[in-house]
């Protein structure tokens, strides 16, 4: 059963894909934000990792945009400035620094496992925002490696993946070198999404 995305203009993807939300860093976060909350609204599960917004600011933008319950979302901070804890009944495991990328990897299996405990793993979300701000704290290359085993573990349990990146941070290398990692890509731009690559439907016209 594919993943609806409203946000996306009524697309849908397949499960296992990831896709890379590209743009200004405001626009990518709140799709993001939209599609996770779609995903909420129908009685999906998340599992959001946040580099730069502190857990009580993303899940104060997820409650702005539907009704939360914390037994369906878990959160991973990667900040590097915060600790584990609950913010509104909802999980937040913290990763000790946003270049800790295995540390995040962990957060990210536990807060999963919990999911699963909980008996509400069968369809969920992934955001993670952002690959930008990884890249700040290590080598491309290394950061390469991270998506690369991170997305194949999304695709293998059939969930789905959404990354945010902001081009104009990086040289055209870095980005097309991360770019090659997923499915498809959203361009992001004036409150509207391009769409490109493989993994999601548009609904059939007429």
């Amino acid at each position: 059963m594919s993943y609806g995305t409203p946000s996306f203009g009524d697309v849908t993807f397949s499960p296992g894909a990831s896709v890379l939300l590209t743009g200004e860093a405001a626009g990518t976060r709140g799709l993001l934000y939209d599609a996770v909350a779609d995903g909420l609204a129908e009685g999906e599960s998340a599992v959001v990792i946040t580099t730069n917004d502190a857990p009580e600011r993303v899940v104060a933008a997820l409650d702005d945009r539907t009704d939360l319950d914390p037994e369906r979302l878990a959160l991973v901070d990667a900040t590097g400035e915060g600790e584990d804890t609950r913010v509104d009944g909802i999980t937040v495991r913290a990763v000790g620094s946003t270049g800790d990328l295995t540390g995040l990897s962990l957060a990210f299996a536990k807060q999963l496992k919990l999911l699963e405990e909980r008996g509400s793993a069968d369809r969920v979300r992934v955001g993670l925002d952002s690959v930008s701000t990884l890249l700040m704290y290590s080598e491309v290359q290394t950061v390469f490696r991270f998506l690369h085993v991170f997305t194949s573990r999304l695709g293998s349990a059939d969930l789905f993946g959404l990354f945010t990146l902001t081009p104009g941070m990086h040289d055209d290398q870095e980005t097309n070198t991360v770019r090659t990692l997923f499915d498809s890509e959203a361009a992001v731009s004036d409150d509207e999404v391009a769409l490109r690559g493989s993994g999601y439907a548009s609904p059939p016209s007429g």
